[in-house]
């Protein structure tokens, strides 16, 4: 079993209602994750995502069911969820508040904390953590560009 922590913020020219309302949409954020396929909105807080994913030699799909257990509007919001593929299961927490930084703009603070089991999860984070870094790399990029896109 591996444990992964990841953290970090970034900013937006965008009011926090507005950031709250996208982030808390679950199609916006898959959207901006690379190699989701799909997402499945089941209710309101419940959804279920997709994604073709590759560590080291192994490449597959992953299914996850996710679920909002905090919302705070439009302070902020926790997701946690559960999925599995590439043989490997993984639980997992992702957390955002956010801060009203006037003249428009908003601070998004993110916390994403999971445990990694089975086959990929024996591989360590020597092999999980490079993996793991470009994909939220590139999902905030992602959400940032389209957050003041939109």
């Amino acid at each position: 079993m591996a444990r992964i922590h990841y953290e970090g913020s970034f900013e937006v020219s965008r009011p926090r209602d507005y950031v709250y309302n996208f982030l808390i949409d679950p199609r916006n954020v898959a959207s901006a994750i690379p190699g989701v396929e799909s997402v499945e909105v089941i209710d309101q807080d419940n959804f279920r995502v997709k994604a073709t994913l590759g560590v080291g030699a192994i490449k597959g799909t992953v299914t996850a069911n996710l679920k909002f257990i905090d919302k705070r509007p439009p302070e902020g919001a926790t997701v946690q969820g559960r999925g599995s593929g590439l043989q490997s299961t993984m639980d997992f927490q992702l957390s955002f508040r956010l801060s009203d930084l006037g003249q428009g703009r908003t601070r998004v603070n993110w916390v994403f904390d999971g445990n990694v089991g089975g086959l990929v999860g024996s591989m360590g984070a020597r092999v999980l953590d490079p993996v793991a870094q470009r994909i939220i790399n590139d999902a905030v990029n992602n959400l940032r560009s389209k957050l003041e896109g939109s």
